[in-house]
C-alpha cells in the first residue's frame, strides 16, 4: 500500500513539473519552427478533413497546437505549445496546459487545432479571462467531423493522435495562455 501511495505521489509530481515546463518559445528560431510545425500540422488534419477548412475560414482565429504530450496515473497533465493565427496570420503564441484527475492511466500525445467562433472568445483568451472547464471535449480528425463540430463557449477543439495510448475518465480543467 505504501508503494502505491509513492508511486501515485511521484506520478502525480512529475505530472505538474510537465505543467512547469510548459512556455511559449521565446527565441526567433524556435518560433519559426514552431510557425512551420503549425502549418504542416493544420494541413495534414485538413488533408484527413477537408471539412475543416469552411471552419476555419468563417473563424475570428484557431489555434494549432503541433504536439501536446499528456500522461499519469489517476492524476494527469499535459501541455504543448502552439501559435494563433487570426485571418491566416500569426498573431499570438499559445501554450495549452491541462490538469485531470480520475480514471487515468497512460500517456499520449496529439495534435490539438482550437477553432475560435466568437469574437468573445477571443478577447477572454487574450485578456488570459478564457478558461475550457471540466466539460469542453475534443473531436478526433476524419472526414467530415468538423462539419458536424459543435462549439462550446464559442470554441471547437479537434484533435490528431500521434501516438501513445490513455484511459480517461476525468475531470479537470484546461488553460490557454497567450504571448505575443
Amino acid at each position: 500500500m505504501m508503494a502505491m501511495k509513492r508511486a501515485i505521489v511521484l506520478i502525480a509530481g512529475a505530472s505538474l513539473c510537465l505543467l512547469a515546463c510548459a512556455h511559449a518559445p521565446t527565441q526567433p528560431g524556435e518560433r519559426a519552427d514552431l510557425v512551420r510545425n503549425a502549418q504542416a500540422t493544420l494541413a495534414k488534419m485538413e488533408a484527413k478533413d477537408p471539412s475543416l477548412r469552411p471552419l476555419i475560414d468563417n473563424s475570428v482565429g484557431y489555434i494549432v497546437f503541433p504536439a501536446v504530450g499528456s500522461g499519469g496515473f489517476i492524476i494527469g497533465a499535459g501541455a504543448g505549445d502552439g501559435v494563433l493565427f487570426e485571418h491566416g496570420q500569426v498573431s499570438h503564441f499559445a501554450t495549452v496546459e491541462h490538469l485531470a484527475a480520475g480514471a487515468i492511466a497512460g500517456g499520449q500525445r496529439y495534435s490539438q487545432v482550437v477553432v475560435i467562433k466568437d469574437p468573445s472568445a477571443l478577447n477572454a483568451m487574450k485578456s488570459g479571462r478564457f478558461d475550457f472547464g471540466a466539460h469542453a471535449s475534443a473531436v478526433i480528425v476524419r472526414t467530415g467531423a468538423a462539419a458536424t463540430a459543435t462549439f462550446e463557449n464559442g470554441v471547437a477543439v479537434f484533435q490528431e493522435p500521434i501516438h501513445g495510448a490513455m484511459v480517461n475518465a476525468s475531470v479537470g480543467g484546461q488553460r490557454i495562455r497567450l504571448t505575443l
